[in-house]
C-alpha cells in the first residue's frame, strides 16, 4: 500500500509543480492593478507630467494616474460618455472625445490645473481624437456622421471637416509622412488623410472591422487592429506604399493597440481573451502575450517608465505592464495584486490618441449604458478609492501568487500523505509488505507514540462496527460544533489572506461569512444526507490535523489549503462505490457552485462572486487529493479513471482561476 500511495504522491506533486510552473510563466508581465471608474476605454499618458488620462465612459469622468505611484491622483467630470483621449504636447492639455447622445464635443484640460478650460463642438458621436504635433490641430473621428473634425489647438475650434469611410473609429498621426490614418470598421478599410491639405490622399484596405492603431515611428508602418469576428488578426501598413506588408495573428477580438519605442514592440489589447499581444516590430511575430484584466480596451506606453498602461472595461481597472525597458518600472505598495472581472460586452467607443482601441462595429451610435454593461463601481462619480481601504478590497478579486499556491499545494500533500502512511502503517503494518520490516518499523516509534496511535486506531475500528442511527438532516452535537467550526475557519482565512492590514479584516467578514456558510455547509450536509438515507451513518467531525494544517497554509502562503473538518463514515454497509459517490458528490457541488460564483463574478457581484470561487476552486481540488482522508480516496479506490478525470479537471480549473483572473 505504501508503494502505492508513494507513486500517487510522486505523481501528484509532478503534474501540480509542473502546471504551477506554466502558471507562473503566464502570469508573468503586469506590475500592478489600479482601480478607477467605470467602463474605462481610452487612456493617453502625459509625458511632461508623468500622468496616465483615462476615460471612464461610464462616469463621465477621466481619471488622472501618476505613474510614479500608479495611484489616481484625481477625477475631472467631463461630458457625456467620454471614450477617447489625445495629449497635445505643444499646449500641455488633453482632448476628451465625449461620445454620449446629443453631446457631440470634445472636452479640453489643463495638466497644470486638472480642470475643464473648454469645450468644442463636433461632429455626430465623436469616439476618438490624435494630436498632429506638425499642425498643432487635433483630428476627432465622428462615428455618427463619418467624419473627422479638425481644431487648431490655438482656438479650440473646427478650423475643417473631411469626409471618411462608414463608421470610422480610431485615428493616429504618421509625424513622419503628416498623414493621419483613420480606421473605418463599416468598409473595413483605412482612409489616409493628408494634414497640408486636409483630404483623403488614399484608401486602403485591411481586415473585418479596423479599430485600434499606432503608428511605428522607427519602422514607418501603422498597426491596425482588426476586430471583426474571427478575424483576429492586425494588419501592418507601410507608410511609404500605403499598402498591407502583413499580417499577424493575435488573441480574441484584438482592440486597442500602442507602439513601444522603448523594445520596438508593438501591444495589443485582445478584447475578448483578457490579454494583451506583444509584437516585435523587426519580425512582425507575437514574442509573448500577457494576462490582464477583463475586456482591456485602451492600450498607452509610458516612456518615462518603460511600462503599458492597458484600460480593463469590464473591471474597472488598469493593468500596468512592465516592458523590461527600464529598471524603474516595479510595483508598488499602493497597486492592487488583481483586478476584478466584469461583464463582458460589446465593447464602447473606445480611446485615442496614439494609443487607444477603436469603437463598436456597430455603425450606429450608442450611449455607453448600452455598449458596456459593466457593474457599478462602489467609487462614486469624482471619487477615488484608496487602494488600503474596505471598500477597495471588496472590488478585488483575491487570487494567490502561482508560487504561493504550488507551496501550499505541496505541503499539503506531502503532510496529509506522511500522516496517511503513519496511520496506515499502525493499523494494518506496511500493507502487507513484511513482518520484520513492520516490528522494525514499531521499534523506531516511542512507546508513548505507539499508545497513542494503537488507541487512535483501535477506536476507529470500533466507530467501523458499531452501527449508529438518527435523524437523517438533524446535525448531532459534535456535529454542530464542526459545521461552526468550518464556517468560522473558512470566513476568518479567506478574509486574512485579502487583506493588506488587519483592521480591513471586518470590511471583508461578512461577505466570507455569507459565502462560507453557502459552500461549506451546503457541500457537506447534501453528502451526509445523501450516505444516512443509503443506511450508513455519517458524520461531519472535525479534523485536528488539517485544520492545523488549514491554517498553517493560510499564514504561511496566505493560500487557505487542506481542510479543517471531514466526514467520518460509520456502517458495515458502507462500500468503495458508495464512498466513491458521495467523495465525487462533493466535488460536483463544489464545481458547481464554482460555476455560480463565477456567473455571480462576471455580473458585477465582485465580492461574493470572487469569494465563492476562491473556496469553492480550492476546496474541489485539495477534495481529489488520493490521500485518506480526502474524498479523492475513495474516488481512486473505486474508479482510478474516474480519479484521474476529476483530478485533471480540477486542477485545471485551479490553474485557469490562478492565471485568468
Amino acid at each position: 500500500m505504501i508503494t502505492k500511495v508513494g507513486k500517487l504522491l510522486v505523481f501528484v506533486f509532478i503534474v501540480i509543480f509542473a502546471l504551477s510552473a506554466i502558471s507562473i510563466v503566464g502570469a508573468v508581465g503586469v506590475t500592478a492593478t489600479i482601480t478607477v471608474g467605470k467602463s474605462p476605454t481610452g487612456v493617453v499618458y502625459d509625458s511632461a507630467k508623468g500622468e496616465l488620462f483615462v476615460a471612464n465612459s461610464g462616469y463621465n469622468t477621466v481619471s488622472v494616474i501618476s505613474d510614479r505611484t500608479n495611484a489616481v491622483v484625481k477625477t475631472i467630470t467631463v461630458g457625456i460618455s467620454p471614450t477617447g483621449l489625445a495629449y497635445d504636447s505643444g499646449k500641455g492639455e488633453i482632448f476628451v472625445a465625449n461620445y454620449g447622445t446629443g453631446e457631440n464635443s470634445v472636452s479640453v484640460i489643463s495638466d497644470t490645473t486638472n480642470t475643464v478650460v473648454a469645450t468644442v463642438p463636433v461632429g455626430t458621436s465623436p469616439s476618438n481624437l490624435a494630436y498632429d504635433s506638425g499642425k498643432n490641430d487635433i483630428f476627432v473621428v465622428n462615428s455618427g456622421d463619418n467624419t473627422v473634425s479638425i481644431i487648431s489647438d490655438s482656438s479650440n475650434a473646427v478650423v475643417a471637416t473631411v469626409g471618411v469611410g462608414t463608421n470610422p473609429n480610431k485615428v493616429i498621426c504618421d509625424s513622419g509622412k503628416g498623414e493621419m490614418f483613420v480606421s473605418n470598421s463599416g468598409y473595413n478599410t483605412v482612409s489616409v488623410i493628408s494634414d497640408s491639405t486636409n483630404t483623403v490622399v488614399a484608401t486602403i484596405t485591411v481586415g473585418i472591422s479596423p479599430a485600434g492603431a499606432a503608428y511605428d515611428s522607427s519602422m514607418g508602418e501603422i498597426f491596425v487592429a482588426n476586430y471583426g469576428t474571427g478575424e483576429n488578426s492586425v494588419s501592418v501598413i507601410s507608410d511609404t506604399t500605403n499598402t498591407v506588408v502583413a499580417t499577424v495573428t493575435v488573441g480574441t477580438t484584438p482592440y486597442g493597440v500602442a507602439y513601444d519605442s522603448g523594445t520596438s514592440e508593438v501591444f495589443v489589447s485582445n478584447h475578448a481573451s483578457n490579454s494583451v499581444s506583444v509584437i516585435s516590430d523587426s519580425s512582425n511575430v507575437v514574442v509573448a502575450t500577457v494576462n490582464v484584466g477583463t475586456t482591456p480596451a485602451g492600450v498607452a506606453y509610458d516612456s518615462g517608465k518603460g511600462e503599458i498602461f492597458v484600460t480593463n472595461t469590464g473591471a474597472n481597472s488598469v493593468s500596468v505592464i512592465s516592458d523590461g525597458s527600464a529598471p524603474s518600472a516595479s510595483p508598488t505598495p499602493l497597486a492592487s495584486g488583481s483586478s476584478s472581472p466584469s461583464a463582458s460586452a460589446p465593447p464602447s467607443p473606445a480611446a485615442s490618441g496614439s494609443t487607444s482601441p477603436g469603437i463598436s462595429t456597430t455603425p450606429s451610435p450608442v450611449t455607453s449604458s448600452t455598449t458596456n454593461p459593466t457593474p457599478q463601481s462602489t467609487s462614486s462619480p469624482g471619487q477615488t478609492t484608496s487602494p488600503t481601504s474596505g471598500a477597495y478590497l471588496l472590488q478585488q478579486v483575491w487570487v494567490p501568487k502561482p508560487a504561493n499556491a504550488a507551496a501550499a499545494v505541496g505541503v499539503s500533500a506531502l503532510a496529509i500523505g506522511a500522516v496517511s502512511l503513519l496511520f496506515a502503517a499502525v493499523s494494518d503494518p506496511l500493507g502487507g509488505v513484511g513482518g520484520k520490516i513492520a516490528e522494525r518499523t514499531k521499534d523506531l516509534l516511542p512507546d508513548k507514540i505507539k499508545e497513542w496511535l494503537e488507541e487512535v486506531v483501535s477506536s476507529r475500528r470500533k466507530l467501523e462496527v458499531k452501527e449508529k442511527t438518527g435523524s437523517r438532516f438533524k446535525p448531532t452535537k459534535p456535529e454542530a460544533l464542526a459545521y461552526i467550526t468550518l464556517i468560522v475557519v473558512l470566513a476568518i482565512s479567506y478574509s486574512y489572506v485579502k487583506v493588506i492590514t488587519l483592521d480591513q479584516i471586518w470590511a471583508l467578514l461578512p461577505v466570507f461569512f455569507a459565502t462560507s456558510v453557502l459552500v461549506g455547509f451546503v457541500q457537506k450536509f447534501v453528502a451526509i444526507t445523501y450516505m444516512r438515507s443509503r443506511g450508513v451513518w455519517s458524520e461531519h467531525k472535525i479534523w485536528p490535523f488539517g485544520l492545523v494544517l488549514f491554517l498553517f497554509t493560510t499564514f504561511v502562503f496566505r493560500v487557505p489549503f487542506s481542510s479543517p473538518t471531514r466526514n467520518a463514515h460509520q456502517s458495515t454497509k458502507f462500500t468503495e462505490r458508495l464512498g466513491a459517490i458521495v467523495s465525487a458528490s462533493e466535488i460536483f457541488i463544489n464545481l458547481a457552485f464554482a460555476g455560480l460564483f463565477f456567473l455571480l463574478l462576471m455580473g458585477g457581484f465582485v465580492s461574493i462572486g470572487g469569494a465563492g470561487l476562491a473556496m469553492c476552486v480550492i476546496g474541489s481540488f485539495c477534495g481529489t487529493f488520493p490521500i485518506s482522508p480526502m474524498g479523492g480516496k475513495d474516488i481512486f479506490n473505486y474508479s482510478k479513471r474516474l480519479w484521474a478525470g476529476i483530478f485533471i479537471a480540477t486542477i485545471i480549473v485551479f490553474i485557469a482561476w490562478l492565471t485568468l483572473l
